[in-house]
């Protein structure tokens, strides 16, 4: 089977799952154990994560350094395909969309990270994060935005909502 720049599914690595954690004494969440090992995998063995903003979602996004690379590689065939329709295509503002916001950031073997500020700000997210597996990449949640989204699985919705619940009755915020 020849391949192309798209990942075929065979090859790429699909994160699935969803796990809370909550921020460190130094402010670090901690990747959750399989997604940690995925994105060590993503990243060519290297303790690395990729973390971006989801305009559409309203969460962080999170993967290894392929899917960046995936990233690039998507605007190089929608260039190529453009080119040969022969329609107008803007490829620097694309790769702008899809790149400029990608903050790499290292973690250490037990999974613990620091997200960005800017991306924590953006996204709302303060002192813990829902992780939820949705295949190329995982997305970060605030858990009451989590909660208060619609769209978003109802038995996952209902999970942050009876830890977020949990830890007000134990004098959490």
């Amino acid at each position: 089977m020849e391949k192309g720049p798209l990942v075929a599914v065979s090859d790429a690595i699909l994160y699935s799952g969803n796990a809370i954690s909550v921020a460190d004494g130094k402010g670090r969440f901690v990747l959750p154990l399989e997604m940690r090992k995925q994105v060590k995998q993503a990243s060519g063995g290297e303790n690395r994560l990729c973390l971006s903003i989801h305009m559409a979602n309203g969460c962080a996004t999170g993967f290894g350094l392929s899917y960046k690379q995936f990233l690039y590689d998507e605007v190089a065939e929608l260039e190529r395909l453009a080119r040969e329709a022969n329609r107008p295509f803007n490829g620097d503002l694309e790769r702008e969309n899809r790149l400029s916001m990608i903050e790499d950031v290292n973690f250490d073997d037990g999974g613990r990270f620091f997200l960005h500020p800017d991306i924590k700000e953006e996204v709302g997210i303060s002192d813990a994060v829902v992780f939820l597996g949705v295949g190329l990449y995982f997305q970060l949640w605030d858990p009451k935005a989590l909660v208060a989204s619609p769209d978003r699985p109802a038995v996952i919705r209902n999970k942050a909502k009876r830890w977020l619940d949990a830890r007000a009755a134990e004098g959490g915020k």
